[in-house]
This record gives structure tokens, C-alpha cells and sequence, in this order.
């Protein structure tokens, strides 16, 4: 079964659909031309209705055309339907083209306070790493598993000016090992050392 939510205009193109499968829903959205903090948006919207983002891959085309690829799970084992696909819609919609703040629409929900949370995981770990001959940082991070540290995560790489290029998440016995690759937003190259490690480790430690 694969549920679809029909495109708006062009201009202002949001695409948003799903195909449920045992026990994860592929979630699909694509948008008309690329913006800066796509999952940090996302991952408010979802955290807000319930699901968590086990994986997620970025594809752009040279036309500048953008489709993110999520893999999601619902906390309480829900399923996806036609009604929450659309409304996951509707909030992205008003996230990307409405001009509304990702604070603003938590607040509106009451669930504001995951933007002020602090997790206390003394067992948290977090390394970074920019590998030989590539042009991206590769984070790990392992933690006790909680809902909406993903949306917290992506909180604080957006406020850095650092894009995700993709995501996974692993989880076993209550812990997550959570993995990304990175580059800066404004050049779109890794992040340098010397002077973003240090900015990034600071602020997830902030609250892990």
C-alpha cells in the first residue's frame, strides 16, 4: 500500500508520501529546489506526532530538485495512515513556505520543552573525524536511546550552519548508536578541526 498526498504548485512544490512496511514506513519528501535544515524541520514534525527517524539519505538532481528518503517508526507501534500523512504534511508545509519557526511550532503543540531538554547520560559518547580524501565529517554518537534526542541533534548542527548529508541510527538494548555525515552549509565542505569540533562537542554535550 502506498499512501500519497497530491503536489501544490511548482513554486512552492511539497511531496509527501509513504509505503508502510513490517515494522518501520518509508517516508518520502520531496521538494522543488534544495534548503538549508530539511531534517531539523522534519525531525520536529515527526517528533512531534510520535516517530522516530531510523535512517535518512538525501538525493538532489543537478535541477536542484531535492527527495529525502526517511525511515521511521512510531514509538507506540502505530501505523501511518492516510489522516497522519497528511497532517505531517500540512505542518511541513507551514515549516517550509509559511515562514513559521520550528520553536513556534513545537510551542504550539506544548512541546516546547525538548528545545531546553538535557538528557544526563554519564555513558554518552560522541567522536568526530573527517576522513582521508573525502569532502565530509563523519559523527558518531552513542547514547542511551530517548525520544527526540534526533530533533535535539539536528537542532544544534542547524544552529552551526552544518547540513546532514545522511543518517542512520542503530539500536539495541535501550542504547543508540547514531552516525552521520556532515559538511558546512556555506561552503559545502567538511568542518574543519581546528575550529568546529570543538563549537560542535560543546553544544551536544550541552544536553546529552
Amino acid at each position: 500500500m502506498q499512501v500519497t498526498v497530491p503536489q501544490e504548485t511548482k513554486k512552492r512544490s511539497l511531496h509527501v508520501s509513504c509505503v508502510p512496511r513490517k515494522d518501520t514506513t518509508i517516508l518520502k519528501i520531496s521538494l522543488a529546489e534544495d534548503d538549508v535544515g530539511i531534517l531539523y524541520r522534519v525531525t520536529s514534525v515527526l517528533y512531534n506526532h510520535g516517530w522516530d527517524i531510523l535512517e535518512a539519505v538525501a538525493e538532489t538532481s543537478y535541477e536542484g530538485h531535492v527527495q529525502d528518503l526517511f525511515v521511521i517508526r512510531s514509538w507506540n507501534g502505530l501505523e501511518m495512515t492516510e489522516a497522519l500523512l497528511s497532517q505531517i504534511r500540512k505542518d511541513l508545509y507551514s515549516l517550509f513556505y509559511e515562514e513559521k519557526s520550528v520553536s513556534t511550532y513545537l510551542s504550539e503543540n506544548g512541546k516546547e520543552e525538548i528545545l531546553t531538554r538535557k538528557i544526563g547520560d554519564p555513558d554518552a559518547s560522541l567522536k568526530l573525524y573527517n576522513p582521508i580524501s573525502s569532502d565530509f565529517t563523519v559523527m558518531d554518537l552513542r547514547m542511551r536511546d530517548t525520544p527526540g534526542i534526533l530533533f535535539q541533534i539536528t537542532e544544534a548542527l542547524h544552529g552551526l550552519g552544518i547540513d546532514i548529508i545522511s543518517f542512520t541510527a542503530i539500536t539495541s538494548d535501550g542504547r543508540i548508536r547514531d552516525s552521520f555525515l556532515l559538511r558546512t552549509s556555506l561552503t559545502g565542505t567538511r568542518l574543519d578541526e581546528k575550529m568546529m569540533f570543538p563549537y560542535l562537542r560543546s553544544k551536544l554535550e550541552s544536553f546529552l
